[in-house]
């Protein structure tokens, strides 16, 4: 009986795996290698936890700790500040999705929880990130024409204007990804006053930074 030549197996073998891979609904593009490894990643990790941190992960204690000053920023009215630190890759994305998803979960919690996403590699000085918080505020056409002195006048501009006519202002969620760029800014601007008005009682915030160094000097 004729036998397959080798050649020939390995690439019927190829088809039939690409075949299995298109039937999950994973679409591969064989010019880009760095995004098939992107696409073929994010579904595995789908399978694995249903994007969702299992109940024996490691990060239970920080996602109750991520809970509880998120709440008490809601409810009390308290700022705070948290840090999670970790190789890329460890789950410090996943473990923030998994947080909100529950916080959202809770109507008198969810709804009253503005958010800021940043990241370090996107909004690479302090003026393009207060841009960017101005965006993701949608206080835009509040902001205008308006001429500022300072950073620090600015963003206290743009939190005091949350209030929408109301004396109690709206927590907001500061998400800083690639934190240990920020750092990096000239004079620190961003990270001085966001921490300045955790120390304050003139808005409550939670800024919550993620980074794979450690960070110096702050």
């Amino acid at each position: 009986m004729p036998r397959t030549p080798a050649r020939k197996r390995v690439s019927k073998q190829k088809e039939e795996s690409t075949v299995k891979v298109r039937k999950e609904g994973i679409r591969i593009k064989q010019e880009n290698t760095d995004e098939n490894y992107d696409i073929l990643q994010k579904s595995i990790r789908e399978k694995l936890f249903d994007n969702q941190l299992p109940e024996t992960h490691a990060f239970k204690e920080q996602k109750k700790h991520l809970l509880e000053i998120l709440k008490r920023c809601v409810k009390l009215g308290e700022s705070n500040s948290a840090l999670l630190i970790g190789p890329r890759g460890a789950g410090k994305s996943m473990l923030i999705k998994d947080t909100l998803k529950e916080v959202h979960a809770a109507i008198d919690v969810g709804k009253n929880l503005l958010q800021v996403h940043l990241n370090g590699l996107l909004q690479t000085d302090d003026r393009i990130a207060l841009k960017e918080i101005t965006r993701q505020l949608k206080l835009d056409n509040v902001v205008g024409d308006k001429v500022f002195g300072s950073f620090s006048e600015n963003l206290a501009f743009l939190l005091d204007a949350l209030k929408a006519g109301s004396k109690e202002s709206k927590p907001v969620l500061f998400l800083l990804d690639e934190f240990d760029l920020f750092a990096h800014h000239h004079n620190q601007t961003l990270l001085y006053n966001l921490f300045d008005i955790c120390q304050s009682a003139q808005t409550p915030i939670v800024v919550i930074g993620l980074t794979c160094r450690l960070v110096r000097g702050i």
